[in-house]
């Protein structure tokens, strides 16, 4: 009995290593995301770079897919397309990645055989169990390609709400704001919208890179402005003609220390003069008496 035991121990113990050895590291990808313009009938070439860490040669299988966003969070879903692997040629399908270290993967990106307007793919990788040959159980990751083949989608947007928090007292004025692609739901409408963010009056403005939005959804967008003001002031949201506002209570920069100084000192100070008064007023009626 101590025997069986003791073989079922060490038996655990080496599975636990080599399930250890095979979770140690996994693929790493950059750059994460990439973007870029063609023109009618342009080629482009790129280039991905994908890591094994780990201390053995790993077999990694190369494909491409196309992806969507399915709601406000930005989780996006793939799926498969005859005509994105047309058009993004790798250089390979499959690699063995030695160990340690990192493969450049090419890529040419062919306008002629991509749908034109907006475009979006991703590259990825995902490890080959060398025993069985199948990828079905490993996890992939990958690379977004956010494209525009000749002329882009619709660039419509509106701003739906702005939220910061009404009293304002750090290094600037901070807040989010919601965008939406107002773009009919079934086109190929995807971009990062340039929201105005500015503050009225004698406040400054400045413009901020949205996140990807694609054509009937609504994304939140998180802006600082910096700020060394002290009142009430305006702020406001703006992309193209469409515009929001609040009215916050600002006091930024060296005023919130000038804010905090009276807000200390003032107190003390009236409490002192109203103690003065008194004293002064009946010290008078003790030299009537």
């Amino acid at each position: 009995m101590k025997y069986w035991l003791g073989l079922l121990l060490c038996l655990g113990i080496v599975l636990s290593m080599q399930q250890s050895v095979a979770a140690e590291g996994s693929l790493q990808v950059q750059p994460l995301q990439n973007e870029a313009s063609l023109q009618k009938g342009e080629r482009k070439k790129g280039f991905i770079d994908i890591t094994n860490p780990r201390p053995v040669d790993t077999k990694v299988k190369l494909s491409v897919a196309g992806f969507k966003q399915v709601d406000t969070a930005g989780n996006l879903s793939f799926y498969d397309s005859e005509q994105l692997r047309a058009g993004i040629m790798l250089d390979y399908e499959e690699y063995t990645i030695p160990a340690n270290k990192t493969l450049r993967l090419f890529y040419i990106v062919d306008g002629t055989k991509l749908p034109t307007g907006d475009v979006f793919a991703a590259i990825f990788a995902q490890t080959i169990n060398e025993s069985t040959g199948s990828a079905a159980s490993s996890v992939r990751i990958g690379s977004l390609l956010i494209l525009t083949n000749e002329t882009p989608g619709a660039r419509q947007a509106e701003i739906t709400k702005i939220n910061a928090p009404w009293l304002q007292t750090g290094a600037d004025v901070h807040g989010k704001v919601t965008i939406k692609n107002t773009a009919p739901p079934s086109s190929s409408s995807g971009f990062f919208p340039d929201v105005t963010i500015g503050l009225w009056p004698f406040g400054q403005t400045t413009s901020i890179k949205g996140p990807l939005v694609f054509a009937g959804n609504s994304r939140e967008a998180k802006f600082a402005l910096p700020s060394n003001q002290l009142g009430i002031y305006k702020l406001t949201a703006s992309y193209g003609e469409s515009k929001k506002t609040q009215w916050m209570l600002v006091v930024t920069g060296v005023w919130r220390w000038v804010a905090l100084a009276l807000v200390t000192i003032l107190p003390v100070t009236i409490f002192g003069a109203v103690y003065y008064l008194r004293h002064r007023r009946r010290t008078r009626k003790e030299r009537r008496l």
